[in-house]
């Protein structure tokens, strides 16, 4: 029997067999669910339906597997995505880009490095840096998954596309945990029973940006266990998305209070970690606050976080706390891009990414259990657009995730971008009028 999931993400036998062969499967498979047994008589007649067969007239919701567009006739697959039906993942980078061989003219400034030449992955932050949520709505920390620093082999994820490049990258999360702290509580980063899955990634569900030293902390004492003697002379990169907590979980936190937190965790950053690549995501502008009481799940999901304690803010103050938040990031990235990256010496580069920006957010791009937190079709398009801006900057096309992009191979010119921020928001039509310099 095959049921209407089986027809959305074609199954493994029949997605396995020559192409005939898959043709006249799937056609007889639609033949038995519409009740059209006589099609499937005749090998010939079913081969002529599926090639005949249209995305669009599919009489089922998850057209494309729900991870791509119908242009009427076939299925315009997202970046992370591939097949007829958009139902296989992208294989790895390695699999599928050229080999580069190893320079022998790095010149050892931080905005000089080609990304094939970072040794460690590591990432602080809260629950979505911490990849909760991001497989299934399970109330489950999918570390391997998240979009910063997981490697699991059918993760899309920055760590993965780095690995591709660096086999012997440290510092990759794998497999999925439990959260260790109540919700919303000022917990210990991972404790050392989960340290495998964890890899370096310190995120923390309900992190605040005042919480960021503890795990920069974390990242200092882990590094000391896992590449003892030899961590200060790798290449890190370390991604940062933070802050939006502080906006949306009562009570909401000053950005001045905000902006003195930061510049304190770049300060460490900057202390402790020679041969720092810092990515620092700027907040989704166009996160649509009223997808969070949408269905009566997300409702009873909210009531139940308000039970333990977890007050939300008032939604119509979002998007202008978010909008100042991110003017604000422009002004800490711009001094810390003069203060560490200078034309003598440059051991820390800073950058702003801006995946989220003038992306339309709402449930198709978030979990089914609390209507928060990204699901896997929108972690791995932002993972793919922080890769590409890694390599060429920000798109010069309309800003906001380009969910049919797909990971960038790395060519012998790339380098860790450095973008002056700046200038890559005013492309924003959103905050053209609005930015602050």
């Amino acid at each position: 029997e095959i049921g209407l999931q089986g027809l959305c993400v074609i199954p493994e036998d029949i997605a396995a067999m020559p192409s005939r062969a898959a043709d006249v499967a799937l056609a007889s498979a639609l033949a038995l669910l519409w009740g059209l047994r006589g099609a499937a008589a005749s090998a010939a007649g079913a081969a002529e339906a599926a090639q005949s067969f249209s995305c669009r007239a599919a009489p089922w919701r998850a057209v494309c597997s729900g991870r791509g567009v119908c242009n009427g006739t076939s299925c315009i697959c997202e970046g992370a995505r591939l097949g007829a039906f958009c139902e296989r993942p992208m294989p790895s980078l390695s699999n599928v880009c050229e080999p580069l061989p190893r320079r022998t003219n790095a010149t050892g400034r931080a905005d000089d490095v080609r990304p094939d030449e970072i040794g460690i992955v590591m990432a602080i932050g809260d629950s979505m840096t911490a990849g909760y949520n991001v497989v299934n709505p399970s109330g489950v920390e999918f570390r391997g998954w998240g979009f910063s620093s997981g490697v699991e082999p059918t993760a899309h994820t920055l760590g993965t596309f780095v690995q591709a490049y660096s086999p012997g990258l440290i510092g990759g999360a794998k497999g999925s945990r439990r959260p260790s702290q109540a919700p919303g509580q000022n917990a210990t980063v991972c404790p050392p029973i989960d340290f495998d899955i964890c890899g370096l990634n310190a995120a923390v569900d309900g992190a605040r940006v005042g919480w960021l030293t503890e795990q920069v902390g974390w990242l200092s004492q882990r590094l000391d266990a896992l590449a003892p003697g030899k961590w200060k002379d790798e290449w890190k990169l370390l991604t940062i998305l933070s802050g939006l907590d502080d906006i949306v979980f009562a009570p909401p936190t000053d950005v001045s209070v905000v902006e003195a937190q930061f510049d304190a965790v770049l300060e460490s950053l900057h202390a402790r970690f020679p041969k720092l690549l810092v990515n620092i995501l700027a907040l989704p502008d166009r996160l649509q606050p009223n997808v969070t009481v949408a269905t009566a799940g997300c409702r009873l999901f909210k009531w139940a976080s308000e039970s333990f304690g977890i007050y939300w803010t008032d939604l119509g103050l979002w998007h202008s706390s978010i909008l100042e938040y991110n003017q604000m990031l422009v002004r800490l990235v711009q001094r810390w891009q003069a203060k560490t990256c200078t034309p003598g010496n440059c051991t820390m580069a800073v950058a702003l990414r801006l995946p989220m920006l003038e992306t339309n957010i709402g449930l198709s791009e978030l979990d089914t259990l609390d209507c928060f937190h990204p699901n896997l079709r929108f972690a791995e398009a932002v993972a793919i657009e922080i890769w590409n801006e890694m390599l060429e900057g920000p798109p010069h096309s309309a800003p906001g995730l380009h969910w049919q992009q797909p990971a960038r191979c790395l060519q012998p010119q790339h380098r860790f971008t450095v973008p002056d921020p700046s200038l890559a928001l005013l492309e924003s039509a959103v905050l053209r009028t609005e930015i602050v310099v």
